[in-house]
């Protein structure tokens, strides 16, 4: 099949708009899944060096995971993770104008 030039140019643009969506939705998902095993670590690394145990008796807000001198900790990881999310959505959108 014979393409004119105009018709050419847009088939190019086609595939590479193509592949381009194809690779950004490959980063897009290996960025939320290391945010996500991050996120994991954290609370685990968190409870681990926290000392807490689970006690016997539940109590409100699932409080009986950690002790409540992590409460800091927990607020510094959870700052943290969101001002990363925002600056990595920031940078997507500068990247992509």
């Amino acid at each position: 099949m014979k393409y004119t030039t105009e018709d050419a140019l847009k088939e190019i643009n086609r595939r590479a708009g193509v592949i381009r969506k194809k690779r950004e939705r490959r980063v897009t998902n290996i960025l939320a899944t290391t945010a996500g095993i991050t996120l994991i670590a954290l609370f685990a690394v968190i409870g681990n060096f926290s000392g807490a145990e689970i006690p016997g008796s539940r109590s409100e807000y699932g409080a009986f995971i950690l002790s409540t001198e992590t409460g800091g900790y927990v607020l510094t990881a959870v700052l943290g993770f969101v001002l990363g999310v925002c600056v990595t959505l920031v940078v997507k959108r500068l990247k992509n104008r």
